[in-house]
């Protein structure tokens, strides 16, 4: 759902992989610009995109 995908604390499994302040930082850019997290990881290459899919799958951060 685009709420969960738009939301920023999608971002928080982030931090675990690459730091809490890299992790703030797309946060910020994202609230910024309107964009999602794995919009704004995709444009930095912040991370692969498989990597960004595991890492920000709602559905497995919640189990349902």
């Amino acid at each position: 759902p685009r709420m969960v995908e738009y939301g920023l604390s999608i971002a928080t499994p982030l931090a675990t992989v690459i730091g809490y302040d890299r992790t703030a930082e797309l946060a910020n850019e994202a609230m910024r610009t309107g964009k999602s997290i794995r919009e704004v990881a995709l444009e930095q290459a912040v991370l692969p995109e498989a990597e960004l899919d595991r890492l920000l799958n709602a559905r497995g951060m919640t189990g349902r």
